[in-house]
């Protein structure tokens, strides 16, 4: 009977392990399995292979996956560039995204890469496909769940968000818009780890952000 829980507790940790969106998460759900297969070893009289198990599955292989999760060390964040929220002049970069993100990467000991879209399609595409971790660069959408509010100005034939349309008519571009609504820029993650860590990150550092928002936007981002 005792063993007939073990065993279906173990199939739901499983599952559980295999469909957490977050790799601490999935290591955690890693040891309870080991843990309760070393239960389940010693129920069945078999305290060599339970021993085994507690040293290498419950604990060195928690430990390993620890120190490999603590160990990333580099990540790559891509980019469009915008006015004031992500350029690169030269060979260096600036803005307010990317001094953001900086600080961020710094505080986790991040060492990281970036990589430049020339859209917001592109860079989408390849959040989606794994060969970025972290997309920012005047992601916009219409809600005002993001971190900085915007306005969204709607073309006959395409949809901008305030900086890149006042980098236009800045440059000459006579932009005539039907209609304007509420937005937000976003900074996607493909990692649920990555993402939770950046929240924190946020919340800890309200001051940076909004020494950051001043230095660099102004009245201009909102």
């Amino acid at each position: 009977m005792i063993e007939h829980i073990v065993l279906f507790s173990m199939i739901a940790i499983s599952f559980y392990t295999i469909f957490t969106p977050a790799r601490m998460f999935s290591v955690i759900g890693r040891t309870a399995i080991s843990i309760l297969a070393t239960l389940l070893y010693t129920i069945l009289a078999a305290p060599d292979v339970a021993i085994a198990e507690a040293l290498l599955g419950a604990l060195l292989t928690t430990l390993v996956y620890l120190i490999a999760l603590k160990s990333r060390d580099r990540i790559k964040i891509g980019f469009t560039p915008v006015r004031l929220l992500f350029e690169k002049i030269g060979e260096a970069f600036t803005g307010f995204e990317y001094e953001l993100m900086k600080n961020f990467c710094e505080k986790y000991d991040y060492g990281v890469e970036f990589v430049e879209y020339s859209s917001l399609e592109e860079l989408i595409e390849a959040l989606n496909e794994g060969k970025i971790d972290i997309g920012c660069g005047g992601i916009f959408r219409e809600d005002k769940r993001g971190y900085l509010e915007t306005k969204i100005f709607y073309l006959e034939d395409e949809k901008l968000d305030l900086l890149r349309y006042m980098d236009r008519t800045y440059r000459g571009e006579e932009l005539n818009h039907v209609f304007q609504k509420e937005g937000s820029y976003h900074i996607l993650f493909a990692d649920e780890e990555l993402k939770s860590r950046f929240k924190r990150f946020l919340k800890a550092e309200k001051d940076l952000v909004e020494r950051l928002k001043r230095k660099y936007l102004g009245e201009e981002g909102k």
